[in-house]
């Protein structure tokens, strides 16, 4: 079992993607009802994007980088040793809900995790003769995740200084310009390819356009938020745009491909409905409890990582590329936890955060729950359907 289960780098990272998101936001329940002597929205943020997200991506894009320069793969003492330091990180990270040191020790080995990762896509870019600008904007959105990194430990040392400058400024740098972004430039690479679409003219300015108006976003929450709907309005026009010259077939019969459409359309939703909610935010008084960022990380990560997640799973253990049923159910599920959050900062905003807080996390607790039933055997032991 070990020696199948290190064998491919989308392996150990996925499981402990899977286990972190469940153990994390069980952590986050009781942290934010005051059980844990940890600020509960530094938890929450910094577990998901770091100890979460970034093990599924790390997995896809150990795997997936080499094959998109046509370069051989990459070898499992290179992966296995970021894989080490992602998990020492997490331990550590545990520790440091009662220990505060250990939280700089565990931004500190991620950050060396992200320092080779960095090294080893920066050398693949380099000795590739193919067209390499997703290469070479993957290589600048885990650079961000780094300058993300950075951030958040500032943000924890003592400083005679506004430090929830430093916190904010991580957040928005490690959700829009990282996930949000890197996700964007992986989506846009391979939906199309899965979908046969031949003869679509990439803007090859696009990725530049959406990176810029993230990076001002990042600068404004805190200087100037009531430009905020304007950034992200303007880049759910630029991208929408973008898809209405694909032409995605959306075809439901194929729900590994239909999952994958769906999770580029919330890249346009969510940040639509995100700045007509930011607007009302800023010229109303609603507070929404941060939905237009949930509405992203849940409508387009959540959704993309279970689609992508679930073909790499399946097609690397040489299994038919096909859902069932019950797979089917979970991509369906996919979306009763994007509801579920909105449902949520609809009735905090009225002042009634139990219990709609709890059937939030629960509802994301449940789907990686089924996900990590569905096809656990499959992703740990390679088990043949």
């Amino acid at each position: 079992m070990n020696r199948y289960f290190l064998s491919q780098p989308h392996q150990p990272f996925f499981t402990l993607g899977i286990i972190n998101g469940l153990l994390f936001m069980f952590l986050f329940i009781f942290s934010y009802k005051g059980f844990f002597p940890i600020n509960a929205k530094f938890l929450h943020s910094f577990s998901m994007i770091f100890l979460v997200f970034t093990n599924f991506f790390f997995g896809f894009l150990y795997t997936t980088f080499p094959r998109f320069s046509q370069t051989p793969p990459i070898p499992a003492k290179f992966y296995l040793l970021a894989f080490t330091f992602n998990l020492l990180a997490t331990l550590l990270f545990l520790i440091g809900i009662w220990f505060e040191e250990a939280l700089h020790l565990s931004i500190l080995l991620l950050m060396v995790s992200f320092t080779l990762t960095l090294k080893i896509f920066y050398n693949i870019y380099l000795q590739t003769t193919l067209p390499k600008k997703d290469q070479y904007w993957i290589i600048v959105a885990l650079g961000v995740g780094f300058l993300s990194l950075l951030l958040f430990l500032l943000y924890l040392l003592p400083c005679n200084c506004n430090v929830e400058i430093f916190y904010h400024l991580g957040v928005n740098f490690g959700i829009y310009l990282y996930l949000v972004f890197l996700a964007f430039v992986v989506a846009f690479r391979m939906v199309p390819f899965f979908s046969y679409v031949m003869d679509w003219k990439k803007n090859e300015r696009l990725h530049f356009l959406i990176f810029t108006l993230f990076l001002f976003r990042s600068f404004l929450f805190t200087l100037y938020p009531k430009a905020l709907f304007l950034f992200d309005l303007v880049g759910a026009i630029l991208i929408g745009y973008e898809l209405k010259k694909i032409k995605l077939p959306f075809k439901k019969e194929e729900p590994l491909l239909w999952i994958l459409h769906l999770a580029i359309y919330w890249l346009v939703a969510g940040l639509f409905l995100g700045a007509i909610i930011e607007f009302f935010e800023e010229f109303k008084g609603w507070y929404s409890f941060s939905l237009p960022l949930h509405l992203l990380v849940l409508g387009f990560l959540t959704t993309i990582l279970i689609g992508f997640g679930t073909r790499v799973i399946l097609g690397h253990s040489r299994n038919i590329l096909k859902v069932d049923k019950k797979g089917v159910i979970l991509f369906y599920f996919t979306q009763i936890v994007v509801i579920g959050r909105v449902l949520f900062s609809l009735a905090a905003s009225a002042g009634k955060i139990t219990p709609t807080f709890e059937i939030s996390a629960t509802l994301w607790l449940v789907l990686l729950g089924m996900w990590l039933f569905r096809y656990g055997d499959i992703l740990i032991f390679g088990v043949k359907r």
